[in-house]
């Protein structure tokens, strides 16, 4: 009886299908193209972009203390806390698991890898990301009246990711390792769909762009799983978008609501003022900080992403 929703939910359903085709399409010729049909290809700016920044940033040598599983879902279940005393809808779950990689969002639940290790310098900026996004759209889109944007609607993932790495960079934890295996995962993508076999892709990443030999083989064992995955292109993709909307003085407010792509900003709006979708009941609470406004004004001056980083 809604164009608009009506509009909203066929692109969901016509993505969903396209999920459904690439799943049963693993491990067979027919999955590359299947996942280039959700993720697409890597246009030109983006490969300079990558290249620029795997010529221009040095990687960055690990410093300071390591803290490990207990002591990260320690520190989540502490930021949760702070937003459920905001709002008891914040009702996140934290499991250190033995069956995930690294931290995992997923629904609404924080999972934990048991042996998780990591420099503790690097805890802000992954919480950030995992809570202050994942989880923060995904509670914020469970108040609206419409459950899509709890789930997220078509092609919400690549800025959902972008306001991940977002997250990371504006509270001063993105760094320069970090920064490069993004540009580096969107080389190994382009590579694998421009026809480049596995060992070519792994010693491009080895030979020509710097990379060592554990980084280099991850990247590529994940672009090639099931057959050839485009999806890990857009994780700089969506930070690119992110950092040219705050560039032209657009701000991420309608981002918070749920989890939407930016083609969809229009309609949220719309659905605002019709009185269909509410406010964001939860904000980021690394947006409040001093350092964090300072960072986000300097964005206005347009800087390429190579020279968004602190000093290390």
């Amino acid at each position: 009886e809604d164009p608009l929703l009506e509009r909203l939910l066929c692109e969901k359903r016509h993505e969903l299908d396209a999920q459904l085709t690439m799943l049963a399409a693993r491990n067979t010729p027919a999955f590359r193209p299947a996942s280039m049909l959700l993720y697409g290809a890597v246009a030109p700016q983006l490969l300079s972009d990558a290249h620029a920044i795997l010529s221009n940033v040095k990687p960055g040598r690990a410093r300071g203390e390591t803290i490990r599983a207990p002591e990260v879902a320690s520190a989540a279940r502490g930021l949760i806390a702070r937003y459920r005393a905001a709002d008891a809808r914040f009702a996140a779950g934290v499991e250190v698991r033995d069956d995930v990689s690294g931290l995992l969002v997923s629904s609404g639940k924080l999972m934990i890898a048991s042996n998780t290790a990591m420099a503790k310098g690097r805890l802000d900026a992954l919480l950030s990301h995992e809570v202050s996004v994942h989880l923060l759209t995904y509670f914020n889109g469970a108040t609206q009246g419409l459950t899509i944007f709890r789930t997220g609607l078509a092609r919400y993932e690549g800025v959902q990711e972008g306001l991940g790495v977002f997250a990371e960079w504006a509270v001063g934890g993105l760094t320069s390792s970090r920064l490069r295996l993004l540009a580096g995962r969107v080389v190994a993508v382009d590579a694998m769909i421009d026809g480049a076999s596995f060992v070519d892709v792994y010693r491009r990443l080895t030979g020509d762009l710097g990379f060592g030999r554990k980084s280099a083989f991850d990247i590529t064992a994940r672009v090639f799983r099931s057959g050839g995955f485009a999806k890990d292109a857009i994780y700089l993709r969506g930070f690119r978008t992110v950092v040219d909307r705050l560039a032209t003085g657009a701000s991420l407010d309608a981002f918070w609501l749920g989890k939407i792509a930016p083609e969809h900003v229009d309609a949220v709006e719309e659905l605002l003022l019709r009185g269909l979708l509410h406010a964001p009941v939860f904000v980021p609470e690394f947006l409040g900080r001093t350092d964090v406004r300072q960072r986000v004004a300097g964005l206005r001056a347009g800087l390429p992403l190579d020279r968004l980083l602190d000093p290390e």
